[in-house]
């Protein structure tokens, strides 16, 4: 067996340290890959595997990519959910006694991420870390690529589950082999995949985890981070900043301070109901266009973008601070040039919460600096848009707003109008800037004129028209004659390399000036590094003041959206305040609206309240506009609590604390769950977290079981909210239900109507008091294109079983009535309806319908 060379060994070294990622280890001009690595790389990348050794029995597998365009593959490889540890030579090869020296300098991870070539620029890249203390479970996270830095703490796995399918981290920090932590791996969906990442179980301890947060931030105590008596959120934290430091070796970008917040903070929406109201996504899984999102989402920066989508999952529930974001954006939606002129400035400023915190570490780039540097330009013109204003609900943010006219000035003198996205693409730093570098350039500004005027004066003595003078990275710069010319070559050429149709000499006249220009242009390199981290380090210095800027702008830019989306769409300001009613006049479906082309929306009246109106219970034929109303409810509410307009003419909202929906029908089949358990748990989780301020949405509950079961369901599930107070809007096919206004006074029946004009229905899509007298089915199936047939058929059939049930009815007294309450004393009866809900209709003959029936009337009592 051959002994590995020193290289290979070297390789095998630092491979050992990085177990659970792919190595870029860097040989000269390329990152190269090896054995298990190169395997996967090359499948992942789609580049060609080879190996080293060819001749041996058991060759190295390899294979690598270029280290100048190694981006792309980087970020393919963080897509799909790799780590990658990055191995530089940290000697100049030119220098190394024996193997150049190497070492990891970065790792990165799909949650670690610096560079916005890797990123999503509208969305946070979220890296989180879970932690369980005293059964009290706690949640920390970051994205290093803003600095952000927050925890919160949750009584319940249940509850943490909610926040993590809110936050979508794209890694998980969770203790190897710890089984408390096993059911989390569950709650990835079809858009979102997180990777689980399991650390040494000696990390989530409390003493240590307390002692790096003290370390890292300066402070001798962690109280005034809201972490005292937050143990569980302190090893979150701990354990998060210790991954952080270990994977940014000695680049570690600064993080903001630790913000711990607590989620009755807010309006708390849960997974269930975000899908349900087609947030972010729809229930296709779209997530650009059909969404609350998508239509209100009009910033014109990316940082602007991500707020607007911190605030929509992070509603507000001070009624004061809800105000004064909805007056803000009154002020821009009513001066209109303001707003104009905001924006226009808006969409010239780059993702400087990005770009500072990379200037901030070696990832800074020249381009970095220039777009700093233009972005200021604009900032400074809308503190003067504002000032010159001069309204009150825009005197704080001016006030925030800093002018950055020192670091416009840095970087101005310094770096060129145009910068390149390397520092090794000359040039980055301006003339006149430094005279030693201007010294440089001149030198090679006059040497590649003499190297000119060399080709011209050599063709003109020797006689050769196809000569011309070439270089390369080996050989340098040399003398090209072709074949046919080799006679007309002078003694004094020297032979240097001798190709297909070519040979290439030397002389030591280009070999003197050679060495002048090379020995310049590789100066010229190592000086405009220095010069430009030195530059870098300046702007460095000021990076929490570009940081607050840029959330200040971020601010105006969300609002500045709001605006426009309230004056492009006729939203109103809603009225906020803390009472316990909902009143909207004429609302709107703000999504289904934006899709209508040629139709008016048909808009509608609601009035939710704890006293009179708490439950409305609304029935009506399927397509008539149910799920649509309740929905547009809970979205108007919504929208009002993150200090938007709302799609209504007059709109006055009690402030509530939870907004919860039950609507549509699908199974879990990965947890083993049928519809109806689907629905079920849904419910019971309403049921189990509602509270008097919450508003409550329920469409179809018990349809996924037999009738009377579904319909007890439902009845119980209304009775239940009713005593307990939310406010709740309940869509139901159950007709009965409309008894339960008779002894429940704050129920109250509505329906959304239809017209029968000439056998036909027509959908008015209007809410009108009263309970629904008829559902309708059939002429829903005819407009769905069900055969003529089929449908006489039907109407046969549904008259008869109407008869049946009828007189089924007509046996029950009026002290039965409720069939919630005596089951079991109408045991034959309910067994004859489930026979009749059962009937096989799609696969029997109109005359067998008809037997069936009459064999069914024979079984009736009498």
């Amino acid at each position: 067996m051959i002994a590995d060379t020193p290289m290979v060994r070297q390789y095998k070294k630092i491979k050992l340290l990085y177990p659970d990622a792919i190595l870029f280890f860097r040989l000269g001009d390329f990152y190269e890959m090896f054995y298990d690595d190169a395997k996967t790389a090359s499948k992942v990348l789609g580049i060609t595997l080879t190996s080293r050794n060819k001749s041996q029995s058991n060759p190295m597998p390899l294979c690598g990519v270029p280290f100048h365009s190694a981006e792309p593959y980087l970020a393919k490889l963080l897509e799909n959910g790799y780590k990658v540890a990055i191995c530089e030579q940290v000697e100049d090869p030119k220098l190394a006694t024996g193997i150049v020296e190497r070492k990891v300098v970065k790792v990165l991870t799909p949650g670690v991420i610096l560079d916005t070539e890797h990123l999503e620029e509208k969305t946070n890249n979220y890296l989180a870390c879970l932690a369980n203390y005293n059964e009290n479970w706690a949640v920390a996270f970051a994205d290093i690529s803003t600095g952000e830095l927050k925890s919160s703490s949750f009584s319940s796995d249940e509850e943490l589950q909610n926040e993590l399918a809110n936050l979508q981290p794209r890694e998980i920090l969770i203790p190897e082999g710890s089984d408390s932590y096993k059911h989390f791996k569950n709650i990835s969906n079809d858009s979102w995949k997180p990777i689980f990442s399991k650390k040494e179980q000696s990390l989530w301890d409390l003493e240590s985890c307390s002692d790096l947060l003290k370390n890292y931030l300066g402070v001798k105590t962690l109280q005034p981070f809201r972490l005292e008596n937050k143990p569980e959120s302190i090893i979150s934290l701990g354990v998060l900043l210790n991954y952080l430091l270990s994977t940014q070796i000695d680049d570690m970008p600064p993080l903001k301070n630790p913000v711990y917040y607590d989620k009755s903070d807010f309006l708390q929406i849960d997974e269930t109901t975000r899908s349900n109201l087609e947030i972010f996504k729809t229930i296709r899984g779209d997530t650009k266009s059909a969404t609350l999102l998508s239509v209100i989402d009009m910033t014109l920066s990316a940082m602007g973008a991500r707020l607007l989508k911190q605030w929509i999952n992070y509603p507000l529930i001070d009624s004061e601070k809800i105000n004064e974001r909805l007056a803000r954006v009154q002020k821009l939606k009513d001066n209109v040039n303001l707003k104009r002129n905001l924006r226009s400035c808006l969409k010239e400023i780059s993702d400087i919460e990005r770009i500072i915190t990379r200037i901030s570490t070696s990832s800074a780039k020249p381009r970095d600096l220039g777009a700093i540097r233009d972005s200021i330009v604009f900032i400074k013109e809308i503190k003067t848009i504002l000032k010159d204003f001069d309204a009150t609900e825009f005197g704080a943010l001016e006030g925030e707003l800093d002018n950055l006219d020192d670091i416009y000035e840095i970087i101005k003198q310094s770096i060129v109008e145009e910068p390149p996205n390397s520092i090794r693409t000359p040039p980055v730093i301006k003339e006149g800037f430094n005279g030693q570098l201007d010294e440089l350039r001149n030198i090679t500004k006059h040497g590649k004129k003499w190297i000119a005027q060399l080709e011209a004066k050599e063709k003109e003595i020797t006689g050769i028209n196809f000569l011309k003078i070439g270089y390369n990275k080996i050989f340098g710069y040399y003398i090209e004659v072709t074949k046919p010319n080799i006679h007309l070559v002078p003694e004094t050429y020297i032979r240097k390399q001798t190709l297909v149709n070519a040979e290439r000499f030397v002389t030591p006249e280009l070999k003197e000036q050679e060495e002048k220009l090379i020995g310049a242009e590789e100066k010229i390199l190592e000086l405009e590094r220095q010069l430009f981290e030195q530059i870098r380090k300046k702007v460095e210095l000021q990076s929490d003041r570009i940081r607050k800027t840029s959330a200040v702008i971020s601010e105006i830019d969300v609002l500045c959206s709001l605006a426009e989306i309230a004056e492009r769409n006729n939203y109103i300001k809603p009225e906020i305040n803390n009472s316990d009613f909902i009143k909207l006049k004429e609302s709107r479906h703000p999504v289904i609206e934006s899709t209508l082309l040629d139709e008016r929306f048909v808009p509608n009246d609601i009035h939710l309240d704890t006293k009179e109106n708490q439950l409305l219970l609304i029935t009506g034929p399927n397509m008539a506009g149910k799920s649509t109303l309740i929905r547009q409810v809970a979205l108007c509410v919504l929208m009002a609590q993150i200090g938007s307009f709302v799609p209504a003419l007059q709109a006055t909202i009690g402030v509530v604390d939870k907004i919860f929906t039950r609507v549509g029908a699908s199974d879990n089949l990965s947890k083993g769950q049928s519809t109806f358990m689907v629905e079920m748990v849904e419910t019971a989780y309403i049921l189990r977290n509602a509270t008097e301020k919450s508003l409550v949405i329920l469409d179809e509950i018990g349809r996924g079981t037999s009738t009377f079961d579904g319909m007890s369901i439902a009845w119980s599930v209304a009775e239940f909210l009713h005593d307990l107070g939310s406010k709740t809007l309940f869509a139901t096919h159950y007709h009965e239900l409309a008894e339960l206004s008779k002894d429940n006074q704050r129920i109250k029946n509505f329906n959304v109507c239809v017209k029968e004009i000439d056998d036909k229905i027509v959908f008015l899509r209007k809410l009108l008091p009263g309970a629904a007298s008829h559902s309708y089915g059939i002429e829903v199936a005819k407009l769905a294109g069900i055969p003529d047939e089929v449908i006489g058929s039907a109407k046969k059939v549904l008259y008869n079983l109407e008869k049946i049930q009828s007189k089924i009815k007509s046996n029950i007294t009026e002290d039965q009535l409720n069939l919630f309450k005596n089951k079991q004393e109408h045991k034959k009866e309910n067994e004859l309806i489930e026979q009749i809900k059962n009937l096989d209709l799609d696969n029997m003959t109109p005359l067998q319908a008809l037997a069936k029936i009459a064999e069914l009337k024979e079984k009736l009592p009498d």
